[in-house]
């Protein structure tokens, strides 16, 4: 295989040993790097010099800085923060780093900068493949972030993980003892234990966690109203379906687009007049207002008996099904 087809089956990168095997010799490889053609990206492995795609040539020369000839060991795979930009994960903190997984005892060829080794074994089950790289799997790259960073933001990333449709709770659960006497395995229990399938966005996430730290139940995530033939009439992301409370999060860039600001507001009347009591929050409320939002949350869920007892029979099924849970 020659050179060219070398970088681009690698995202323009390879490595010295392979442009020697694909028939250059070190003249021709310092006369690219003279030209600026090609550029340094680790010690023995280059890059072409080119508008990128995407960030993948990076993490493509991390893994060849333990790979010279492109063949991948067993147990060393993209991990962390790198392995979740590749699922899709939302909400995992900004990280210059590319982090590979190795096994326990891998001699390092040599420390590249900005790559960091995690010397780890990895079970085979959780070992991937996304666009020819080799990654943890979506469960494992999850569990191995949300036993590091703080609580509030694990349970972020554990939601993101279900969201991405990578994994499942199921597949979290399954891969819990094998984090058995690791550091943080007693978080990742309990944050997988709040980890909810349903949801649409990271601050959703925070919404549902400041109430519980409220003292308040837990909210229903993926909230849905139906008709009599199963039909979708509205998706809320948080609720309490029993009290009739609809909590929305309105993030701006997408609710103040001409078209999402009309029919929220239509919506919204649509709900109130089949008996719900709307409350909306923006991320000032979710990144400065808690109090408030418990506050809201509180005095909708005390008033809600009242307030349902109030309603008028037959003014929608969801009233119907609350005021019976009353009693009524």
């Amino acid at each position: 295989m020659d050179v060219d087809h070398v970088l681009v089956r690698q995202q323009g990168c390879l490595t010295r040993q392979q442009a020697i095997a694909a028939g250059m010799t070190e003249q021709q490889i310092r006369e690219r790097l003279r030209s600026g053609e090609w550029k340094s990206a680790h010690h023995g492995v280059l890059h072409e010099v080119r508008p990128a795609v995407d960030d993948r040539w990076r993490l493509r020369a991390a893994l060849l800085t333990q790979s010279p000839n492109g063949r991948w060991p067993p147990g060393v795979a993209l991990s962390h923060s790198s392995a979740a930009g590749l699922h899709g994960f939302e909400g995992v903190p900004a990280d210059p780093l590319v982090h590979l997984v190795v096994p326990r005892d891998w001699i390092a060829r040599h420390r590249p900068e900005g790559v960091r080794l995690h010397r780890c074994l990895t079970p085979p089950e959780h070992l991937d493949r996304i666009s020819g790289l080799p990654v943890t799997s979506a469960a494992w790259t999850a569990l191995s972030l949300i036993r590091a960073v703080p609580r509030q933001r694990a349970v972020v990333i554990a939601d993101s993980a279900l969201r991405s449709g990578w994994c499942t709770v199921d597949d979290l659960r399954r891969g819990l003892p094998l984090l058995a006497g690791l550091r943080g395995c007693v978080q990742a229990r309990r944050v997988v234990e709040l980890a909810r399938e349903g949801t649409d966005s990271c601050q959703e996430t925070l919404t549902r966690l400041i109430l519980l730290s409220g003292g308040l139940p837990e909210p229903d995530v993926d909230m849905r109203i139906r008709d009599e033939h199963g039909r979708l009439l509205a998706r809320g992301e948080l609720g309490y379906r029993d009290k009739l409370i609809w909590l929305e999060y309105d993030g701006f860039a997408v609710h103040t687009d001409r078209h999402v600001f009309r029919r929220d507001r239509t919506r919204q009347n649509w709900l109130v007049n089949r008996g719900w009591f709307v409350l909306r929050y923006t991320d000032e409320a979710v990144y400065r207002g808690q109090r408030r939002i418990v506050q809201d949350a509180g005095t909708a869920l005390s008033d809600a008996p009242a307030r349902i007892a109030a309603l008028r029979p037959r003014l929608s099924p969801e009233a119907d099904d609350a005021r019976r849970l009353l009693g009524l």
